[in-house]
């Protein structure tokens, strides 16, 4: 950070010295604001000084300022796309601000030159603020901006941003969760508020699922890295724009109500949202107030597989079948919800300063009820070699006649647990900010305080399964040659005289009483991550070589500690016999209520209801029939700290034909670790530490080749650090799946180099098209690896050796690329059809369309080569709309080709990928009068599931379906 300094002292002093040689002349400063006829600001309006490199962007509130301009009288020229380029001649002094109002016309006129009115435009007004938002900045974004009245199209941040060019969504639960860019693995995706990175609950794979989009009055997607973005930015940044009270001319609000339902399950689903905004003395001082809230009741189905080469089966061939292990179904009951309240007092005592104080507190909430049935196949079943064909369970079998996609299976254990969960997350953000010009100087200066938590604290877990005797248990019949679909069929247990088994009665329907109880636990957890960061950026505008350049140059500290704690109470039959009390059956906690999904089961069930299983769990916590479990507290909990000094240097150099942004940025990292560890059946204290020390460097040139297209080539440095949880300097294990799971503070970080070349065009018509290529070059790339066994025994205890345990951790592989394509377009036809003759009705119809092209190598820790984890090599999404007189509609159908989730063994089983995912919605709008505003929302009208798959579509490990969702509401505007 000193080097930075000092160095950008240098430059400063060398260039003052080089200006005072020169010939003098008299300079001044022009200031203004940029509106639309309607009087509402135009933010990213660039504004040039007439035959000079002097040229500014107007900010969230319209206001430009031009710096060192030549005194006497100047011509500036403004452009916004969708209006018409403006003209503002002005007198320039010596002494203070010329400050001027610049009012654009649109560009829709009819014959007689009158303006064309044909009502509300929401899309129309988004395309034209996000394209000229990209089109004015000095580096690669991709920008959605809310249309005028305040509103976006989708309900997070995940979804509103999820048509953008080159971006892909992760869900869970058929909602919209992470984000990637490009391809790469969502972890490499940063977010930031108003400029600040925050961390969120979920450590550095963001939840975007936590951030409703209504306090955003835009979301900025920066791709190429500069020099005054942190380094852990490697596929881009998502910077959350907040709305001030001055992004509106006085008193402004808003209030949006809306009611639905999903029609897997009939859940009902509600959207309220709303904001608050005026400025007092003399609009020096405004306050700004926003809250929302949204949550839906829905159910999901879902099967699940666990496919293996089985060592029971020695048969010929062996080696080249893969059978079904477990099989199971996690039917859900689910009800999801967002809550946001986020206020901004901000003071401007004159166009030059301004300070203000924002916070948001936003929070996703899950309440879960899951019914999980697993059908353990090869539970007690023996190897074929030393086995009697008939009296044994014939799993992986081929003498019995199964294969491993049909069969039948005797004795086989039904387990079983029934959850009620409850998990939060939520980010409590706090920035205090201020920004300042002097003559040619401007300051910005940021402190924040961000608390984000992941809090876990169900009622209960319960664990259930079949009796040890083979007859009590079903036989059962699978048939898995439809991927979609792991069906089975049970039916009695029949043992024969000569000691082989048979099927006996139908058996379509799990009994509340058939299987034992196991244990009931709670669970409560608290992943805390306290950060803060101080910010201090400092810009001087001087000339360069003749050339207007901007210097900027500053540094950040950011310190996040991160702080897991969990501590689980259960009940066992022991306990339960120690207090003197019988152990309870699921009919103890079971209700009546009928099924509500819709995948063909080939049995019965009953649901359970959460509130009889918190009573019956508080009634043993009473009765002192719950412990704490043993050691879970010693084997989970930990803290991790991490401390980033860092500084840059950034100079931006303005050109009649352009710019160019150059700069480096210099980090050091200092990572420290606690934790608890099992040394010679002790727990002890565990200690680590590390740091290290990286530079950035970046260069972006921006080339005008004429008034409507750019020419953009970057080169960008970045790293993406470890995950807090990945770097924990403990283990953990389950003794139910046999893993144990672990941290690994040895970890380093994935390094980046990377080339970005854009071409784009922003055509007269108000069309833009864009085509761009990328290559990044990778090293110590990270991969979520499970060894075949942990081989060690410091975690043995109880009897219980867990060496062979399966080992799932992180480790850095080699080195790799991600390289692609990226196409952009879209075209309201309005012009074009006004040209053709078109009546005006025909003249609202519009396209927007992109498509990602990915290829992705990188190196196994174990030395393959394969794809890079969550790069998907193709993407692309296209929506056709209309608007007018009031009325607007859009389709949207997005694709996602399948893309490697993590890597197997090696065997022939294969390595596990998300399948192809599509994703078809359409939402309408209707303006009563600008106050008033209808809308209707449909979501996943195709009905896709969400489908893992390892080594090839036939073996699903995973398959769920969610439904679609409907929305109805109205929107209030004053």
């Amino acid at each position: 950070m000193t080097a930075v300094a000092a160095s950008s002292i240098t430059v400063v002093c060398a260039t003052a010295q080089a200006q005072s040689t020169s010939s003098a002349r008299a300079e001044g400063r022009v200031a203004g604001t940029v509106v639309n006829a309607s009087g509402d600001f135009l933010r990213g309006a660039e504004v040039r000084v007439e035959g000079s490199e002097i040229v500014s962007v107007t900010d969230n509130d319209g206001r430009f300022t031009l710096q060192r301009v030549p005194t006497g009288r100047q011509q500036l020229t403004i452009s916004y796309i969708g209006f018409k380029t403006g003209h503002q001649s002005v007198d320039v002094g010596g002494a203070g601000a010329t400050d001027v109002r610049i009012v654009l016309q649109p560009i829709s006129v009819d014959q007689a030159g009158d303006i064309v009115v044909s009502g509300s435009r929401p899309i129309a007004e988004s395309e034209e603020a996000a394209l000229q938002l990209k089109r004015s900045s000095t580096s690669l974004v991709d920008v959605i901006a809310a249309d005028s009245v305040g509103r976006f199209p989708d309900q997070n941040i995940a979804a509103a941003v999820s048509r953008l060019p080159g971006v892909s969504v992760g869900r869970d639960q058929g909602q919209e969760r992470y984000i990637s860019l490009r391809g790469s693995p969502a972890s490499w995706t940063t977010l930031a508020f108003d400029g600040v990175n925050v961390i969120s609950p979920a450590g550095r794979e963001t939840r975007f699922d936590t951030i409703p989009s209504s306090i955003a009055s835009q979301t900025v997607i920066r791709k190429a890295v500069t020099a005054d973005m942190p380094g852990e930015t490697v596929a881009g940044n998502i910077n959350i724009v907040t709305r001030s009270p001055f992004d509106y001319p006085g008193l402004k609000g808003a209030l949006d109500g809306g009611y639905g339902y999903n029609d897997l399950g009939q859940g009902k689903q509600y959207n309220f949202s709303g904001f608050l905004s005026d400025r007092f003395a003399n609009d020096t001082i405004g306050i700004l107030i926003g809250a929302s809230r949204y949550e839906r009741d829905m159910v999901t189905d879902n099967f699940e597989n666990s496919w293996e080469i089985a060592s029971e089966d020695q048969e010929e061939g062996a080696e080249n079948r893969i059978w079904n292990s477990k099989t199971q179904n996690k039917l859900y009951r689910l009800t999801r919800s967002n809550t946001s309240f986020s206020g901004r007092l901000e003071w401007r005592p004159d166009s030059a300063n301004k300070v203000f104080l924002s916070s948001i507190y936003s929070q996703f909430r899950d309440d879960e009820l899951r019914n999980a049935w697993v059908f353990d196949l090869d539970q007690d079943a023996k190897k074929t070699g030393s086995s009697t064909v008939g009296t044994t369970t014939g799993y992986a079998d081929i003498r019995t006649g199964n294969t491993p996609m049909q069969g039948t299976l005797y004795g086989a254990e039904i387990e079983s647990t029934l959850n009620s969960n409850s998990s939060r997350q939520s980010i409590f953000t706090n920035t205090l900010a201020g920004e300042h010009e002097m003559d040619a100087w401007k300051i910005r200066w940021r402190a924040n305080y961000t608390r984000a938590d992941d809090r876990a604290k169900p009622p209960f877990g319960s664990s259930w399964a079949s009796p040890s005797s083979f007859t009590s248990r079903p036989t059962l019949v699978y048939d898995f040659t439809d991927p979609n679909l792991a069906k089975v069929q049970l039916y009695d247990t029949v043992r024969n005289a000569d000691g082989t088994y048979s099927a006996g009665a139908s058996r379509p329907y799990i009994s509340p009483t058939e299987l034992n109880f196991l244990s009931m636990t709670r669970n409560r957890q608290l992943d805390r991550t306290n950060a803060y960061t101080g910010k201090l950026d400092l810009e001087h505008t001087m000339d360069l070589f003749g050339a207007e350049t901007v210097i900027q140059f500053g540094g950040e500290y950011d310190k996040r500690t991160k702080t897991s704690t969990r501590t689980v109470l259960e009940v066992t039959p022991e306990t339960l016999a120690g207090a003197g009390l019988t152990a309870p059956t699921q009919a103890d906690i079971s209700i009546d209520t009928p099924y509500k999904g819709k995948l063909p089961l080939g049995y019965g069930f009953k649901y359970f209801s959460s509130g009889l299983g918190e009573t019956l769990f508080d009634r043993y916590v009473a009765a002192g029939a719950a412990q704490v479990q043993e050691d879970t507290s010693e084997e989970n909990n930990y803290r991790v700290r991490e401390e980033v000094v860092a500084g840059y240097l950034m100079g931006t150099t303005y050109f009649d034909w352009g710019n160019i942004v150059y700069g480096a940025r210099v980090e050091k990292v200092t990572n420290s670790g606690s934790a608890l560890s099992m040394i010679d059946d002790v727990w002890t204290p565990t200690h680590v530490s590390s740091n290290f020390t990286s530079v950035y460097p970046s260069i972006h040139l921006n080339w005008d080749i004429n008034r409507d297209m750019k020419l953009r080539v970057s080169g960008n440095t970045g790293a993406a650090r470890p995950d807090y949880d990945q770097l924990r300097p403990n283990f953990s294990y389950d003794d139910v799946e046999q893993v144990v799971s672990g941290g690994n503070p040895e970890a380093r970080p994935e390094r980046a180099k990377g080339v970005d070349v854009y071409f784009e065009w922003y055509m007269p018509s108000r069309g833009f098209l864009s085509v761009g290529g990328y290559y990044k070059k990778l090293d110590d790339i990270l991969y979520d690896v499970e060894l075949t066994s942990f081989g060690s025994d410091t975690l043995n205890s109880d009897g219980i050796d867990r060496s062979d345990y399966r080992y799932a951790t992180i480790a850095n592989g080699g080195g790799g690329h991600i390289a692609g394509l990226e196409f952009a377009f879209s075209q309201p036809f309005e012009g074009l059809a006004r040209s053709a003759g078109l009546p005006d009705w025909a003249q609202g119809f519009g396209i927007q369309a992109n498509l990602t092209l990915n290829d992705s190598k990188a190196t196994t820790p174990d030395g393959r080569t394969t794809d890079l984890p969550g790069a998907s090599p193709l993407i692309y999404n296209l929506s056709g709309y209309y608007e007018r007189y009031g009325f607007s509609a859009r389709v949207s159908y997005q694709w996602q080709k399948a893309y490697l989730d993590s890597i197997g063994s090696g065997d022939i089983l294969g390595d596990t990928y998300w399948a192809n995912v599509a994703r078809l919605d359409f939402s309408m709008r209707y303006s009563i009068n600008e106050n008033v505003q209808l809308y209707l929302d449909a979501n996943n009208l195709t009905d896709e599931p969400g489908i893992r798959y390892q080594g090839d579509t036939q073996h699903q490990i995973e398959h769920e379906t969610f439904g679609r969702r409907y929305l109805a509401g109205v929107r209030l505007n004053f």
